[in-house]
């Protein structure tokens, strides 16, 4: 409806400006009738003006005779007075001309003198621009030349330094490498990873993991220490209990994975029994700090690491029974179980040990990385050299430039000076003469008038008789008088005429305007759209009527929404609470199975204690007093019940935590039995095992041989296959870079211009380029150096052309396919392409390449410019054909139409 209602408004205001141009075009009409009107009267009064002026003197036939003769007389008289008057008014004549002439070259003279005045000090005010301006860039090449110097020694000096900071990468990498740095972790080892690193941040007791605090001496022992530290490989050392139990909660409250931890307060040791060093080496096996020797011997106790099997079995089954590993990880225990194989995971788990040396070599790595990066790249050196250069170049051709323009000013100057010289000169030569002829023609305008005075007064002296017989004070008078009279009528009826033919012309295209057609139509169309805006109406009040019923609607059902929302409200409450009882016994069950799970572990712990006591007990053939019936015990308990009667009273009164002393000083005393035994016994299986270690040594050094010597077969096959990749794509680079630039000043050289512009290729990496890109680069005649993504879209054109141009001189394709190459470029650069690729694909262009070793094509070009395709030597267009349904195409020989 607004927009019935806009068009309304806009239909009426223009019918009101429709009606009113109507109102303004009949007063138009009235008044050039009346205009016509008077003109047609002011004629009427002219020309019977014109008959007054014709009656006003009428001579009769004697009087008319007579003023003849007294004419012819007069004429006599003064003959001689008008012969010499004529001569005077020629000679008067060619001095106003040549007099006109002179004041015309004069003005001329002045009018050039003041122009080159202006020009002077307007090339005065260049020539001073241009030395302030050739002083600045004089100044401004200076500085840039010393910074270029300074910039070329600090680039040669990070050059060096980014080759050693390579080499120094490159000895990481490999160490790296040897070392397995790129080995899969998975997402449970990340975690821990960075779970550890967040507890030592937050709590002060954290040390670390027990793989980052101590490590093998050497890499052999790697799995034996893995396999005898077990599952306290990954535990994380505290300095008390409290610690630990911050830590705990930390992990519980972020959810993440479980971690041992062993507070150094608080963990018992079993003493170490030192003769166990004497059966067979000393050798230290782990280094670490002496503050978490406590950590480190409860993680791994009295075990002892030996080289192979058969030396394992003697010294964990002959006599008293000790936890032994192999190097290759094989672990029996004192029980008498054995854990082995090759399945990968404890070897996985033994190269967390060269975690700490990775880190520490990833973190010199990236500190010889960042160090890389604030040298910069060696591309990026190059191109601020290029970039310095590029702007040496332009100052000096701008001095150049300037230098060649101060001397065209100065040139100019002398020019200007040498004419003004001229022009004073002239004007001094000319202004004499003109004041001189100035004089002779004033004074020959007095001899005029004498003459002219003389000839009146014998003129009016022979007419005066006859004057006053015909009524007339002066009848020479007279008749110059009704001359001039009858003259002025006649412009004045040519002036009124031309008027009148005007406003009748006028008049009649006026009365040919059609003024109320365009007003029909707007009444038309405004009658229409108030009747739409009528209907509109009406749909508007029912709609309003349809809207209110459907507003009371709405409101019936918001009350009723508003009831459930409220009853809502209360079931949500009373969610609410019930979930909050829900939570509280929830917490509660969790509390008392933790605690109930916690129980049950230490219990299976105790049990497992009790049953390595018991396998050993049977191992070693000892018997335990049992008691006969276990129900008078009332223990729950499988197994047997053991009958602690026979114990000493003061083994029985000992506390619990006593009794890690009692048993190490127990042991102390077998193994003290043990040694003294084995000292009485030599080891007579000494030189077999010895045979034994050499035939193994041989084969693993005969493998090794092998492998090495295949690994350097391949390592030289790939590097030979990299060669050559590097090779041939060198060839192509330095064949394709060598090209463009001839290829580009072809394509952007004309005859203002007669070199062209400039194109070039850069490596990023020259020394490997398969790893960064290729920059190209090309400036059009007359730019200065710039980015790529800078030109402007011909520009760009021109230049991917040339470079796929000399790409295509390096293996040359049987013919191109050009669809609409020219596109972006204007008139002068669409010459340039077609004359480039008609050179390059003419029928004679070729032959004479072909000769001169270059690399001639044939070429498609589609293409909406006649500039491109008049060129060619064949047209083919395509049309559709109606009558058949399909395409079709004609083609046209340009061959018979070539230039010569």
């Amino acid at each position: 409806m607004t927009r019935i209602n806009s068009k309304i408004k806009k239909g009426k205001k223009e019918l009101d400006k429709k009606r009113e141009e109507r109102r303004r075009h009949a007063s138009d009409i009235a008044e050039l009738q009346r205009g016509i009107q008077d003109l047609t009267a002011k004629m009427a009064d002219l020309q019977e003006k014109g008959r007054d002026v014709g009656d006003q003197l009428k001579l009769d036939g004697s009087d008319l005779e007579e003023y003849f003769r007294i004419k012819e007389e007069a004429g006599m008289k003064t003959a001689k007075l008008r012969e010499e008057k004529e001569l005077l008014d020629r000679q008067q004549h060619a001095d106003s001309e040549a007099q006109k002439n002179l004041e015309e070259n004069l003005q001329q003279l002045r009018n050039r003198e003041s122009e080159l005045n202006s020009q002077e000090e307007q090339m005065r005010a260049r020539l001073k621009k241009i030395l302030d301006n050739s002083a600045e860039n004089k100044d401004s090449l200076v500085n840039l030349k010393k910074e270029l110097r300074v910039m070329q020694d600090k680039h040669r000096d990070s050059k060096k330094k980014y080759e050693n900071l390579k080499l120094k990468i490159g000895e990481l990498e490999n160490q790296l490498r040897e070392l397995k740095a790129d080995r899969y972790e998975n997402e449970r080892d990340a975690k821990l990873s960075q779970a550890v690193e967040t507890l030592k941040r937050l709590f002060q007791g954290v040390h670390g993991r027990m793989t980052e605090l101590c490590r093998p001496t050497q890499k052999k022992y790697n799995l034996a220490v893995t396999v005898a530290m077990g599952k306290f490989m990954d535990a994380v050392v505290v300095e008390d209990e409290k610690t630990g139990k911050e830590c705990i909660k930390y992990l519980k409250d972020q959810r993440l994975p479980p971690q041992t931890f062993i507070p150094l307060q608080s963990i018992r040791v079993k003493p170490i029994m030192e003769r166990l060093r004497t059966l067979g080496g000393t050798a230290k096996l782990c280094k670490f700090d002496p503050s978490l020797e406590k950590a480190i011997l409860f993680a791994v106790g009295n075990t002892l690491v030996c080289e192979d099997l058969e030396e394992a079995k003697i010294l964990s089954w002959s006599g008293e029974r000790f936890k032994v590993v192999t190097v290759d990880g094989i672990l029996l225990t004192k029980s008498g179980t054995m854990t082995g194989g090759t399945s990968g995971g404890m070897e996985a788990r033994s190269k967390q040990w060269d975690d700490k040396k990775i880190e520490g070599l990833n973190k010199k790595k990236e500190q010889y990385e960042s160090e890389l990066e604030e040298l910069g790249s060696i591309r990026d050196m190059h191109l601020k050299e290029s970039e310095a250069s590029g702007k040496i170049s332009g100052l000096e051709k701008k001095i150049q430039y300037a230098e060649i323009e101060k001397r065209s000013i100065e040139d100019k100057l002398s020019n200007l000076s040498q004419e003004k010289e001229t022009i004073k000169e002239e004007i001094d030569r000319i202004s004499p003469d003109l004041q001189k002829l100035n004089d002779t023609i004033d004074k020959r305008n007095a001899e005029l008038r004498k003459l002219e005075k003389r000839i009146n007064e014998i003129t009016d002296r022979i007419y005066k008789n006859f004057s006053k017989s015909v009524g007339v004070a002066n009848i020479r008078e007279y008749e110059e008088n009704q001359l001039k009279a009858a003259q002025n009528v006649a412009e004045e009826r040519l002036n009124l005429s031309s008027q009148l033919s005007k406003l009748k012309y006028q008049l009649e295209y006026e009365q040919n305007r059609d003024m109320s057609s365009r007003i029909q139509e707007l009444e038309s169309s405004l009658s229409s759209l108030e009747n739409d805006l009528k209907r509109v109406q009406n749909k508007e009040a029912e709609a309003k009527v349809a809207a209110e019923k459907a507003t009371e609607e709405i409101n019936q059902f918001k009350e009723e929404a508003k009831e459930w929302k409220s009853k809502s409200e209360d079931c949500e409450k009373e969610i609410q609470e019930w979930k909050k009882k829900a939570s509280a016994a929830t917490t509660n069950i969790s509390k008392l199975n933790r605690l109930i799970n916690s129980k049950e572990a230490q219990i299976e712990q105790l049990m497992l204690q009790k049953q390595e006591i018991l396998e050993k007990c049977e191992l070693e053939q000892l018997s335990l007093p049992t008691i006969s019936d276990p129900m008078d015990t009332d223990s729950s308990t499988p197994g047997p019940v053991f009958d602690f009667d026979q114990l000493s009273r003061t083994l029985r009164d000992r506390r619990p935590s006593d009794r890690d002393k009692i048993e190490g000083d127990f042991k102390q005393k077998m193994d003290a039995l043990i040694s003294e035994i084995e000292r009485t016994a030599p080891n007579l299986k000494a030189l077999d095992q010895y045979e034994a270690l050499l035939e193994k040594e041989r084969v693993v050094t005969e493998e090794f041989e092998a492998v090495r010597k295949e690994e350097k077969e391949k390592t030289d096959r790939f590097n030979a296959v990299k060669q050559r990749r590097y090779e041939l794509f060198m060839d192509a680079f330095n064949h394709i870079s060598g090209n463009i630039d001839k290829i580009y000043k072809q394509l952007t050289k004309s005859n203002t211009h007669p070199l062209g512009g400039t194109a070039y290729l850069n490596l990023e990496n020259e020394d490997d380029p398969f790893l960064h890109g290729i920059k190209y680069t090309a400036m059009p005649p007359t730019k200065r150096f710039r980015d790529m993504e800078q030109l402007s879209g011909g520009e760009k054109t021109v230049a991917a052309l040339a470079l796929l141009f000399s790409i295509h001189s390096y293996k040359p394709s049987p013919f191109f396919i050009l669809d609409e190459v020219d596109a972006a470029l204007d008139n002068l650069n669409v010459a340039k392409v077609a004359g480039f690729i008609r050179t390059r694909s003419c029928e004679g262009a070729r032959a004479s390449q072909d000769a001169d070793g270059g690399s001639g094509f044939q070429s498609i070009v589609i293409s909406l410019k006649d500039s491109f395709y008049d060129k060619a030597e064949a047209l083919v267009g395509v049309y559709r054909d109606s009558e058949r349904g399909c395409s079709r195409t004609l083609t046209f020989d340009l061959t018979k139409y070539r230039e010569s």
